[in-house]
């Protein structure tokens, strides 16, 4: 009798600027059954079984923990079991208090200038530089630091104007220090009730952000689009000289090794009306954008490519009902309630894959009493951000 093909394991091992990770395992050998610890203890015929429907193994940094180790072995009908595989995770987590920031794109006479920075969450936030002004999608999640002292001096001075495209608190935080330097501050009033948004800060000195407006930054215009979906005011930002598409958490990302979504379950809207809004953003500049950048993924993306992938995976959705929705790649658990994507192409090797979570699938099921909620969505998990 032979044995069983040992375990696979995406992402793979090693050392990750990150807090957490979301692993899948897999085995050469259909139907083999995987059993695993994350524990660091040999796994056995009683350890965990694992099951790629409930969502991918998360594996995270606490507070004395630099690593990980998830040991597996898998067995497969009329086989032996596999050998045991380790795989470990090394976590070189970020400092709080320091921004990391890229160059991108140098400012010339035609072009305005374009500087990436991350905090210790890897929170992506950008610092577009116009001849007479600059602005900053969106403020992180570090309370710590002092953001805008560097994007002073990565401008060499110039006014710079915060845009917060979302109410959410990783996209936030350093809004009270603009405030206090005197900077412009724009965040969607239609998030203002979210306490996320709130954070302490005193919205007499916070302008409403909306679609419609532009922002002259000498050189350089951005128009700013409402995509309501991630949450009630969100907005992308779009610079039409160039066809950047700042896009924050409105069109989610697809990062893999914390594998990423389009977080439609967040707000109470569904993927119908979540689709439409895409629909009516592609109608009224989809064929401006060339570049996409997220709130979360480090890759610059082609924006036609990604927001066609987006908008594919969930017209099919829409048009073809729950039977055309995937297992979310995070549990329920770790997906605020949600158990189900809508997605196209496969997140571990498809370099524009696209997915969206959702709470409700049609318009109508938010109206039932009681809702009426997608597959494997939990309402006892309570959204907490």
């Amino acid at each position: 009798m032979g044995k069983t093909a040992i375990p696979s394991v995406f992402p793979a091992e090693g050392t990750y600027e990150l807090s957490t990770l979301h692993v899948n395992l897999s085995c050469a050998a259909p139907h083999a059954v995987i059993r695993y610890t994350t524990d660091g203890t040999e796994p056995t015929s009683n350890s965990l079984v694992y099951h790629r429907e409930a969502g991918l193994i998360p594996v995270k940094h606490t507070d004395g923990v630099e690593s990980v180790t998830i040991r597996a072995f898998a067995q497969a009908d009329g086989l032996q079991p596999s050998d045991t595989v380790a795989f470990t995770y090394r976590f070189a987590c970020r400092p709080k208090g320091v921004f990391r920031h890229s160059l991108l794109r140098e400012p010339s006479d035609t072009v305005a200038g374009l500087i990436r920075i991350e905090d210790f969450d890897l929170d992506r936030m950008y610092l577009i530089i116009g001849q007479k002004r600059a602005a900053l999608i969106d403020a992180g999640w570090d309370y710590d630091g002092d953001l805008p002292a560097l994007c002073h001096a990565l401008t060499g001075g110039l006014p710079v104007d915060l845009l917060i495209a979302h109410g959410h608190p990783d996209h936030v935080a350093q809004a009270g220090k603009f405030i206090e330097y005197g900077c412009k501050v724009y965040a969607p009033y239609a998030d203002k009730s979210m306490k996320q948004l709130d954070c302490g800060l005193d919205f007499t000195h916070i302008e409403d952000l909306k679609g419609g407006m532009r922002f002259d930054l000498g050189g350089t215009v951005l128009q700013i689009y409402a995509t309501p979906g991630h949450t009630p005011g969100s907005v992308v930002v779009l610079d039409e000289n160039t066809g950047d598409l700042f896009a924050s958490d409105s069109f989610g990302s697809n990062r893999r090794e914390i594998p990423d979504s389009a977080w439609l379950q967040l707000s109470g809207y569904s993927l119908e009306s979540c689709l439409r809004s895409l629909e009516a953003f592609l109608d009224a500049a989809g064929n401006k954008c060339k570049r996409i950048f997220t709130g979360h993924n480090a890759e610059m993306m082609d924006a036609q490519q990604y927001l066609s992938t987006l908008r594919k995976a969930m017209h099919n959705a829409v048009d073809n009902g729950a039977a055309c929705l995937s297992p979310s790649l995070r549990s329920a658990a770790e997906s605020f309630g949600s158990g189900s994507i809508a997605v196209e192409g496969d997140w571990r090797h498809d370099p524009i894959w696209a997915a969206a979570n959702l709470q409700f699938l049609y318009d109508v099921d938010t109206q039932q009493d009681p809702p009426r909620y997608a597959p494997g969505f939990d309402p006892k998990i309570k959204t907490i951000l």
